[in-house]
């Protein structure tokens, strides 16, 4: 990710450049939606302050993985000296942990240490808000009483800025318009860094300059392939579609049985298809993942009883398998 300051992100920026071990609260949450530079401010607060406070960065699935191998294998003490002795613990993406029960005891036992000792924990969680349910009211509690900051999602003219920058710092010949089509196809800087290197791409195949007339034309082979793409949003369409229900509705606050009933099913597709966690799910329904994790539960239920219900999901799984 390249490092880009703006006023989305500015906040947190500052509050890493400036970060003293000994000022700072025991927990620090940095949180917001996927593709903002959370991984990159970690990376950079352990560069810069890590390295000499004994600090380590980790990634929240590689902390659950090295403590699932650490008690196979035991190897326990050594895993929690590491982790337990350091003054500065980094872990990033906290979300990929929701349902490893045992892990989040891990982690909270891991949380008691550090602190004890003096040491602090900065963490990154992908949300709109610092939700942090799936943690357990204990360790939850514990992580919010520190400092929360946001990262906005970037602003149209801030997003063609960054792409601007990283166009000139590449030294690509690329047609001006191209930013700021660009900005308007998406709102993070992850994403956008993913079109440019696509669109880059498919300009090279096509043997074609970076102009806007390919740009147009990477565009539309991009749609074509992405309306059957595994994704939550072409689930919710295809279910929204099936069930002759508007994607607007089925995304809004509507109770109505029927709208329940395709919502339920939109949760329980996406879960099954794209095997991504019910936090993450709860994203795209502006709803708790405990709702989620209920309307899944429903919905397994009704598939083994309404022979209709089944044909209906049978129908939506096939247009994402082929």
């Amino acid at each position: 990710m390249n490092l880009f300051l703006s006023e989305f992100n500015i906040r947190a920026w500052r509050l890493i450049k400036h970060y003293e071990l000994e000022k700072a609260a025991d927990v620090t949450l940095i949180y917001g939606k996927k593709g903002l530079g959370k991984t990159s401010i970690l990376r950079y607060l352990h560069e810069h302050r890590g390295q000499h406070e004994r600090g380590i960065l980790a990634d929240a699935l590689a902390f659950a993985h090295q403590y699932a191998y650490a008690a196979q294998d035991n190897k326990l003490n050594s895993f929690r000296q590491r982790y337990r002795r350091t003054r500065l613990l980094l872990i990033d993406d906290l979300q990929v942990l929701e349902g490893k029960v045992k892990t989040i005891e891990e982690l909270h036992y891991t949380y008691e240490y550090v602190i004890e000792n003096g040491g602090k924990m900065v963490i990154t969680l992908e949300g709109d808000t610092p939700n942090l349910e799936f943690l357990g009211k204990r360790l939850a509690s514990r992580f919010l009483s520190g400092v929360a900051v946001p990262i906005a999602v970037p602003l149209d003219n801030e997003l063609e800025r960054f792409m601007v920058e990283y166009i000139q710092q590449k030294h690509l010949f690329m047609d001006q318009e191209i930013p700021g089509m660009i900005a308007n196809l998406t709102d993070n800087l992850a994403e956008a860094l993913k079109i440019i290197e696509q669109f880059i791409e498919f300009a090279v195949l096509q043997e074609n300059e970076l102009s806007l007339q390919c740009f147009q034309a990477y565009w539309e082979t991009r749609v074509r392939k992405g309306n059957n793409a595994t994704e939550p949003i072409n689930i919710i369409k295809q279910v929204a579609q099936s069930m002759e229900i508007p994607v607007d509705e089925l995304l809004g606050p509507s109770r109505k049985p029927r709208v329940n009933e395709a919502r339920e099913m939109a949760i329980y597709a996406i879960r099954m298809l794209c095997q991504i966690s019910y936090p993450a799910i709860a994203c795209y329904f502006n709803r708790n993942h405990s709702t989620m994790i209920i309307s899944h539960k429903k919905m397994q239920e009704k598939l083994t009883k309404d022979h209709r219900l089944e044909q209906i999901y049978n129908t939506i799984i096939k247009v994402f398998q082929v």
